[in-house]
């Protein structure tokens, strides 16, 4: 914890980063619960409300790859100022709408497909431009503290975020607005150079393509990629079962609803911990926490019972942290700056392939053959994660090594405190 805290409090520029996205992950997360409720005040209607953020979702994973190789075409401060610029003015004037009355779904749409179109180059410069921030040993330090930044959020942003909605429907995507211009300012004041505007002659099509080919041709990022894949679906519908799971067995909807806050507690602490985890190995950590993650839905499949899923979703939150911040650093390491935001686009995007499906297969599953067969097919989906990693020929395509001993940039790219 002491050197998290000390690259907060010694790293000006990292700091400047940190709270500015601090402050915009809060705002989403008050927005994100208002949204919903808002849709279902002028429509009444639940379709609605899914439409929306479904359509949000589709806007944003079509334009990952072309946004990916702009992201590393253009200059990442620019494009941070700017997306984060637009991101005010867009929310401030939804606030506007609200406050004066407009009883219309549509510029709700409107803003969820511009904020899904410009986050689609918004977050791969941000990812890219960490590496800029801070020193290669303080790489995991800087992931785990973005991983607690985003966990912190979800935990306090939606109780903030029904209780600013109670006063005024409006009030919630006004102060997402203002987190937006906080966030600009400080972006700003970063002194560090951030990266980008890496020149090609080629086509942007032709860019999309190169990102695609950089992934799939390295074995470490493409089993990584696929690795992400199997887990996020795995873990996707693990975490939906358990609520029809729970209501099946008559838990109080009072516990159910304290579900959330247990595994975004429990990601807390897992993000807290996980960079000592990560300096014995990400190699080591990674294999660790598919094995917990494993054994928590198996034991879910074979003793399905409420204080089982309680202890499942805590552990599964809590190991969750530790996979994505080993696996985030490894990638560090391995994909050159040139190339970054193509190859995060690239592997957020085949990552994400199954998650749509997740739910309705877990549905299916419970439906038809109960939580025991449902949860043992995870389980298995998991474990062969598992067992596929420890596979001799993927092992050698893995680094075993600690984060810390590899640099993560040639001498002359690193950039000053």
């Amino acid at each position: 914890m002491s050197g998290r805290t000390a690259l907060l409090r010694d790293n000006r520029d990292f700091s400047r980063f940190w709270w500015g996205q601090a402050l915009t992950a809060l705002g989403a997360r008050v927005s994100d619960v208002c949204i919903p409720l808002l849709v279902l005040d002028l429509t009444g209607s639940a379709l609605w409300a899914g439409a929306l953020l479904t359509v949000r979702l589709i806007v944003l994973n079509v334009a990952r790859l072309p946004a990916g190789a702009l992201a590393d075409r253009w200059d990442r401060r620019t494009v941070m100022i700017v997306v984060d610029l637009l991101r005010a003015v867009l929310w401030a004037v939804l606030a506007v709408a609200i406050l004066t009355g407009v009883e219309s779904v549509w510029p709700l749409a409107i803003v969820g497909v511009v904020d899904g179109l410009v986050s689609s180059i918004y977050n791969p410069s941000l990812a890219a431009a960490l590496r800029h921030l801070v020193r290669p040993d303080d790489i995991t330090k800087a992931v785990s503290l973005n991983e607690s930044r985003s966990y912190a959020a979800s935990l306090i942003g939606p109780a903030v975020g029904g209780g600013l909605y109670a006063v005024a429907h409006w009030i919630p995507f006004a102060v997402n607005a203002v987190t937006f211009l906080f966030c600009t300012y400080l972006v700003i004041r970063i002194t560090s150079g951030l990266g980008g505007r890496h020149v090609t002659q080629e086509r942007l099509t032709s860019d999309m393509w190169s990102g695609l080919r950089y992934v799939f041709t390295q074995p470490f990022l493409r089993t990584l990629t696929l690795w992400s894949a199997v887990l996020n679906f795995a873990t996707a519908a693990a975490f939906f079962g358990m609520v029809p799971m729970l209501v099946g067995l008559k838990t109080p909807a009072a516990v159910i609803g304290a579900m959330s806050a247990v595994t975004a507690a429990g990601a807390l602490l897992g993000s807290l911990i996980a960079p000592r985890l990560v300096a014995t190995g990400a190699f080591r950590a990674v294999i660790l926490g598919g094995v917990v993650v494993a054994g928590a839905v198996t034991a879910v499949a074979v003793v399905p019972s409420m204080p089982v899923v309680v202890a499942a979703l805590a552990l599964l939150g809590a190991t969750a942290p530790v996979l994505i911040i080993a696996m985030t650093a490894e990638v560090y390491h391995v994909v050159d700056d040139s190339m970054m935001a193509r190859a995060q686009s690239t592997m957020t995007l085949v990552g994400s392939l199954l998650y749509p499906i997740s739910t309705i297969v877990m549905g299916w599953l419970l439906q038809y053959h109960g939580p025991g067969p449902a949860y043992g097919v995870m389980a298995v989906a998991l474990a062969g994660c598992v067992l596929f990693t420890l596979a001799r020929p993927v092992r050698a395509q893995l680094s075993p090594e600690p984060v810390a001993s590899r640099p993560l940039v040639p001498e002359e790219s690193r950039h000053a405190y």
